[in-house]
């Protein structure tokens, strides 16, 4: 599942045209399911879709201090091929409106079908129906992803990455990697471009091009065994080749480009999309001071090797790297791994400045 926001265009303002947007179902394909509308007090269903824009077009009028937007436009994406039942559906759309701050807030509600991933469309009036207040969802995006992860694991759905794509832990080393280190495996990195090396498979005719597709994500097929592997270009990391698809298996790809034939040349870098390199399980960390501070001490003496040490390192010190300490261990608990780190970091931090404080407290008595 992915949840994302749709931003809407400057000067597109009005709940109607979103309204008459979201039930209409017009991209290519698609065609209207379910619609049911929440928090309305003459509307509840499809045939009473004109009432509802009515109802909360007035509810909006009643706030003129609001000089943008007064929607907020949600996207809702199963995984290929996952249609959930209705009564999920709106539990998945009661959860996420209740985190956002939008329990109570008029709604409407629609999902699409015939496309390749079934989806929900949320129009929401930011405006409160009784007390005319709006809201903003604060650090929405997080608020997104912590939610799309409890629904998944709540109502037995395909666990996705951050881009939606179906997530498939069969390695234990790496499941044991990032779970002791807060960082992103190479299985993890090679299967989160699943659907790009894909369509290289899908398009390329040869093994070369095969091999030069895939080389813009800075990874090869190797022989490993009886069997095919994804190694790391310039490393030594690999992930079998069948666990990030079936598709790849030795016997797939020897069916579509006969025996297994190695690259015949050094491929170029300057196609290169990515490559694998360190990075924390939760990307924005990414942009933080903290993981900053912790990549420029590996190459000193004694550094704190892994992104999890050192935020247990920062975490007496900093407030920043408890609230990290936070979402990563939440995060890794909905992936089923928090059970295998007792107690977690955060337990631990708590513990220690608890000890702190009966320490200061004795001082001072003693004084």
């Amino acid at each position: 599942m992915i949840a994302h926001k749709i931003a809407r265009k400057s000067g597109k303002n009005s709940f109607k045209a979103l309204a008459r947007y979201v039930a209409a179902a017009k991209e290519e394909n698609e065609k209207l399911g379910d619609l049911w509308i929440e928090n309305c007090s003459f509307a509840s269903s499809k045939e009473d879709l004109d009432h509802a824009i009515v109802e909360i077009e007035n509810t909006q009028a009643h706030n003129t201090r609001v000089k943008g937007d007064r929607s907020y436009h949600l996207v809702i994406s199963f995984a290929e091929g996952e249609v959930p039942e209705l009564d999920v559906l709106k539990d998945i759309e009661k959860a996420f409106a209740k985190e956002l701050g939008f329990e109570e807030h008029e709604r409407i509600i629609a999902t699409h079908t015939n496309t390749d991933n079934f989806h929900m469309h949320v129009a929401v009036n930011r405006v409160h129906p009784t007390t005319y207040k709006v809201c903003t969802p604060y650090r929405d995006f997080e608020t997104l992803e912590r939610v799309r992860l409890e629904m998944e694991k709540k109502h037995d759905l395909t666990r996705t990455n951050a881009k939606g794509e179906a997530l498939d832990k069969k390695n234990p080393k790496a499941r044991d990697y990032e779970a002791n280190t807060f960082e992103v495996s190479f299985s993890t990195y090679v299967k989160d471009y699943q659907s790009e090396l894909l369509k290289i498979r899908e398009n390329a005719k040869t093994w070369a091009e095969l091999h030069e597709g895939i080389a813009a994500y800075s990874v090869e097929l190797k022989k490993r065994g009886n069997g095919l592997v994804f190694k790391e270009m310039e490393g030594h990391r690999t992930e079998k080749a069948s666990n990030v698809h079936r598709d790849f298996s030795k016997k797939a790809l020897e069916d579509k480009f006969g025996p297994y034939q190695a690259p015949e040349k050094d491929l170029s870098q300057e196609q290169r999309k990515d490559r694998y390199e360190r990075r924390p399980l939760y990307d924005r960390h990414r942009q933080s001071d903290l993981w900053e501070k912790f990549t420029d001490q590996l190459s000193k003496p004694k550094p704190k090797h892994s992104w999890r040490a050192f935020l247990r390192e920062q975490s007496t010190l900093n407030r920043a790297a408890v609230e990290m300490i936070k979402g990563e261990e939440a995060m890794l608990s909905l992936m089923g791994l928090g059970s295998r780190r007792q107690p977690g970091l955060l337990e631990q931090h708590l513990g220690i400045k608890l000890k702190q404080n009966k320490v200061q407290k004795k001082v001072e008595l003693e004084r």
